[in-house]
């Protein structure tokens, strides 16, 4: 008998690399099409030839529909967002036109999913193409972006960036009201490597390894400056790291500058800046997508702002200090960076580097909302390394928005409460995670015992998942599961119970699915639900 047909879920990416753009970009979108194509996704690629350009490294493992090279003008004098559109180096119109054209010569006439990294599109490319695209079906509209300065017209949008209080309001009025957000670090698309590294990184005692790296190309030769500080004799002893390709116009001089450095190693770009990251003490470089990877191996950072939608997140972690922001490229000497390493010197302190904002597991998370759940989930109990998670899952809008109380949950009430629990014989703490271990929400169950009724208690049901999983029916799973294990700790007898609002009609939706019956109206006008374990 024939094999029957595999259902497969084809996505095609835009994004672009070029010495203007940076790297970025493609990088990142890289990181996430690995996963998908891991997971049973058919990506194709679409960037347009440029110089600088990375699709020859995208080739070596996905397939690449390559757009006409386009002759640039000249980007000086531009506005930020006209040398953007600048990057793309036609029009949208004529971008998309090019887009459609590549794809029917490939017999690709319909797609799942379309993703766009690309600061130079907006909603009038993304229509353009989906309209295009409608053969069966409109294709989802995923578009990762770091600037919420125009319109999107997208299913799902990713910014990975961190500011602050602001994160979530950044896109209101800019993307459809049904558009589900992925909003800070804990979304960011990193490589694999980075979720395996992070939990087996030392604490950094003392400054000996410094990590120099401004991007591939670094056309303001930040990394000339970095070494020119780094020749000042109290630094001497310093071992010194740098990346830099060999396309920069400034390969010769750093090259001429480590030479002349003791314990200085000159790299070119390499497949991952992982396993230099992992080993340094504090970093010099960029505030773009490397920052996420300094991140999430705990690596302090000395940070120049070198593109203009670099400099407010940057702001933003160095107020929360999770790194030190020394300016713009165009301000920062050289003394002004030998004075920040001597201070690091002087004093070294292990840096909040931003640990908690992202584990690297970004890219999973994203293709879990694109592609779902691809098997049960399973749960885990709790430890002590989950207290930033679950303050995260506590404190999404969305969350709080269906709590009886919507103010945000302080740092230091959750880590009390946190910290109890995990010691309390009476509290069962469950994370909830995918098949390949990214935590995705948990279930925690509070026992009271009630010897006057006669039955061994009751216990209190409160529970999250990550918004990546959302919308997926695994409440009720996570719900299931959760009582199992409750009844292999406490025993047949006890009774769950869930507290929730009237008013909030999905999550009694929930617990009605998961076998739970209204049983009374408390004071506080919620209707108390029970279900036998």
């Amino acid at each position: 008998l024939p094999a029957a047909a595999v259902d497969v879920t084809r996505i095609l990416v835009r994004c672009d690399a070029s010495l203007s753009i940076g790297s970025g970009h493609v990088i990142r979108c890289r990181s996430l099409a690995r996963l998908l194509q891991q997971r049973g996704g058919e990506v194709q690629f679409l960037c347009r030839r440029q110089s600088g350009d990375l699709i020859a490294l995208l080739e070596e493992e996905f397939r690449v529909l390559s757009l006409p090279e386009q002759r640039f003008s000249s980007c000086e004098g531009l506005e930020v967002r006209e040398l953007y559109g600048a990057w793309l180096g036609c029009s949208q119109v004529q971008d998309a036109d090019d887009c459609l054209k590549a794809l029917a010569s490939a017999g690709v006439h319909s797609a799942d999913w379309l993703v766009v990294d690309h600061y130079g599109l907006d909603a009038t490319w993304q229509s353009q193409l989906q309209i295009g695209l409608a053969n069966d079906a409109p294709a989802r509209l995923l578009v990762i972006d770091d600037l919420a300065d125009r319109p999107h017209q997208a299913d799902l949008l990713l910014d990975q960036n961190f500011f602050g209080a602001a994160t979530e309001q950044r896109y209101k009025g800019l993307v459809p009201a049904d558009c589900r957000q992925l909003l800070g670090p804990h979304y960011a698309l990193l490589g694999s490597e980075y979720a395996q590294l992070q939990p087996l990184v030392p604490v950094r005692t003392e400054l000996r390894r410094v990590l120099v790296f401004f991007g591939g190309v670094d056309p303001d030769n930040l990394t000339g400056r970095s070494l020119q500080a780094l020749m000042d004799q109290a630094l001497g002893h310093l071992s010194v790291d740098v990346v830099l390709g060999r396309q920069s116009p400034h390969w010769e001089e750093v090259a001429d500058l480590v030479a002349q450095r003791p314990f200085t190693t000159l790299h070119r770009p390499l497949p991952s800046l992982a396993g230099l990251i992992a080993r340094a003490d504090l970093a010099i470089g960029a505030g773009g997508a490397t920052t996420w990877e300094r991140v999430c191996l705990r690596l302090p950072s000395l940070v120049v702002a070198i593109a203009a939608n670099q400099r407010p997140f940057s702001e933003a972690l160095d107020q929360a200090g999770h790194l030190q922001l020394l300016g713009d490229a165009a301000t920062v000497s050289a003394e002004q960076v030998r004075s920040a390493l001597l201070a690091r010197i002087a004093g070294f302190v292990q840096q909040d580097a931003g640990c908690d904002l992202t584990d690297g597991l970004g890219a999973s998370r994203l293709a879990l909302a694109m592609l779902g759940p691809q098997a049960p989930i399973s749960l885990r109990p709790a430890g002590a390394g989950d207290e930033a998670q679950l303050l995260r899952w506590a404190n999404d809008p969305q969350v709080r928005a269906n709590s009886f109380s919507p103010d945000p949950i302080l740092s230091s009430a959750h880590h009390h409460w946190f910290s109890k629990g995990l010691a309390d014989p009476n509290r069962l703490f469950l994370i909830a995670s995918s098949t390949d271990g990214c935590p995705i929400g948990y279930i925690c169950f509070d026992r009271q015992r009630l010897p006057a009724e006669g039955v061994d208690g009751e216990a209190m049901v409160d529970l999250s998942l990550d918004r990546c999983v959302r919308g997926h029916g695994l409440t009720a799973d996570l719900v299931r599961l959760g009582l199992q294990v409750m009844e292999q700790r406490w025993g047949p007898d006890i009774e769950a119970v869930a507290d929730v609002q009237t008013t909030k009609r999905l999550r009694n939706a929930c617990f009605t699915r998961s076998g739970f019956v209204q049983e009374r109206i408390s004071p506080a006008s919620a209707p108390v639900l029970g279900c036998e374990s």
